[in-house]
């Protein structure tokens, strides 16, 4: 039995061990945050006092916090400066709260990865590029999807925009603070968007907080196109993953967009667009799934959707998903970053172009 309690010390010592490194790397995260807010002092917001336009052209990407290059890191800090060079005018933060769809709760906003200092650090460099900036917080879960959080009792309804308001105040502070240029009120959550009272006094809320233009992030199809409370946002947003036809015709994703921003008159943002870069990917774009890498269909989709929508008077710009702070990609990578991987000549090809 001697080697059971052999096995039992040494189980304690892992967990001790565990447990101290933990606390120690919390310790360091606390003290790169202070770092990181004293040094904020430094660096002023050339944005500050600028006014914000209802509506301006966004060349964009969702610029993601990747590890270890958190926002706020030095790496996350050399990357965003490369983008400008592609055209990039725009770019989208991506900040997460956390969510369940087994009670209504939302908690917190990660601090981590995607804290407040960070977020600063970064809207301010990237307007001291020339860039704007959507400030697009949205909702984790660990195993699931935010589409399906869903409490149609009453009672829990009422208790999730309870608990949802405090961290879109949150963030619409955030936003105020480092003159977001736009601020997304939410993303892809598609049983929750139909409550349309519930969502006008969250966008209400929003506005008495916030003085620039506000989007929701709508997941394409079904919840996109039922949303009513387009009229009280100054952008239609869609996560744009419609599929394309092998032949890659858009004439149907057009149709359908265009029907919605008919029927409201709202400039159409795309908060999210994007193709993994593997074989039939404009099948199933919103996938990332385990096929042969394929290049060159990512970039002709990046095509195909560029030419369908670019020049439409209505249409304000799209952010494709994703860009990551960590600079991953290149010719190997199957997922739906374009970086180093011919999409990213796309992008530069349509926003270099001088039009819009």
């Amino acid at each position: 039995m001697r080697w059971l309690r052999l096995l039992g010390i040494f189980c304690l010592f892992a967990i001790v061990f565990l447990v101290g490194a933990f606390y120690a790397l919390r310790a360091v995260a606390r003290k790169h945050v202070r770092e990181l807010e004293t040094s904020l002092a430094t660096l002023p917001d050339p944005a500050a006092n600028t006014p914000y336009p209802k509506f301006f052209f966004q060349r964009g990407v969702n610029f993601t916090a990747e590890f270890p290059a958190f926002y706020g890191n030095d790496a996350a800090v050399e990357m965003l400066k490369k983008l400008p060079a592609h055209g990039i005018n725009s770019i989208a933060l991506v900040p997460y709260g956390f969510a369940s769809t087994k009670e209504p709760k939302v908690r917190g906003w990660n601090t981590r990865w995607e804290g407040d200092a960070g977020v600063t650090q970064l809207a301010r460099i990237a307007h001291s590029l020339g860039m704007k900036v959507l400030l697009k917080p949205q909702l984790w879960m660990h195993g699931g999807n935010p589409a399906n959080i869903d409490f149609p009792g009453a009672a829990e309804n009422s208790e999730w925009f309870a608990q949802y308001q405090p961290f879109l105040e949150h963030y619409a502070q955030l936003a105020a603070a480092i003159h977001a240029d736009v601020l997304c009120i939410g993303v892809e959550l598609e049983k929750m968007s139909g409550n349309e009272q519930a969502w006008r006094k969250l966008i209400a809320r929003a506005r008495e907080i916030y003085p620039g233009p506000l989007a929701y992030a709508a997941n394409f199809g079904a919840e996109f196109e039922s949303i009513k409370f387009w009229d009280a946002l100054d952008y239609i947003g869609i996560d744009e993953y419609y599929p394309l036809p092998d032949d890659l015709s858009t004439a149907a994703v057009v149709e359908k967009i265009s029907a919605v921003q008919s029927r409201y008159q709202k400039p159409v943002l795309f908060t999210e667009a994007g193709f993994p870069s593997v074989a039939e990917a404009n099948r199933a774009p919103w996938d990332d799934p385990s096929r042969p890498v394929n290049l060159e269909i990512q970039a002709k989709s990046y095509d195909a959707l560029l030419s369908a929508f670019y020049e439409k008077p209505w249409f304000a710009g799209v952010y494709w998903w994703k860009v990551g702070t960590n600079g991953y990609g290149g010719p190997s990578d199957a997922s739906h970053t374009p970086w180093n991987k011919p999409a990213m000549q796309s992008i530069e090809h349509w926003y270099r172009s001088g039009k819009r």
